[in-house]
């Protein structure tokens, strides 16, 4: 045997392991991997699941509940916030037409929530959204006033005693009277 027929009798042999050994690990992959490639393959090949159509009214309504809902959560933040006291004073103020027609309106979309009448409902939070506007719009343009059928308790120009931190400490007292 020549070195050139050992070499032919090597390179046989190493091609024969490379191959049973290749195969026996293409085959462990593919036992392992079959699966996944055919549920990539069926998913691929399905056909898009068909979508419900969207009911424009159920829509509709869920967009009328949360103006009503953010209207009413706005209201209430300016409640209980106290930095906003002059704001709220005049929206308390049922004398202020914006007020007392945000009042009513508020009262309005709440009855009409209570109801299954879609129509109803759906005008009286749109009739809420502009006195909520016009409401804020006099907020913020207009000062309190004191109420016109009394006298003011303080002059005109005075800080208001709600918005004073502390009361009045024993020199002021002696200097106001």
């Amino acid at each position: 045997m020549t070195m050139v027929d050992a070499a032919h009798q090597w390179i046989r042999w190493l091609q024969l392991v490379l191959l049973c050994g290749g195969g026996v690990v293409a085959f462990i992959v593919f036992t392992y991997k079959a699966p996944h490639f055919v549920a990539t393959l069926t998913d691929i090949l399905r056909p898009p699941p068909s979508r419900p159509a969207v009911d424009a009214s159920a829509v509709r309504w869920q967009v009328i509940q949360r103006d009503h809902d953010r209207i009413k959560d706005e209201y209430g933040r300016l409640c209980i916030d106290p930095f906003h006291c002059a704001e709220l004073a005049i929206l308390d103020d049922l004398t202020v037409p914006e007020a007392a027609a945000l009042i009513h309106a508020l009262a309005e979309a709440n009855d009409a929530a209570e109801k299954t009448d879609y129509p109803t409902y759906e005008r009286a939070v749109l009739h809420l959204a502009q006195a909520w506007r016009h409401a804020q719009a006099r907020a913020v343009n207009a000062e309190p006033r004191p109420p016109s059928s009394q006298a003011p308790s303080t002059p005109y120009g005075a800080q208001p005693s709600w918005r004073r931190p502390y009361p009045p400490i024993p020199r002021e007292r002696r200097t106001c009277r």
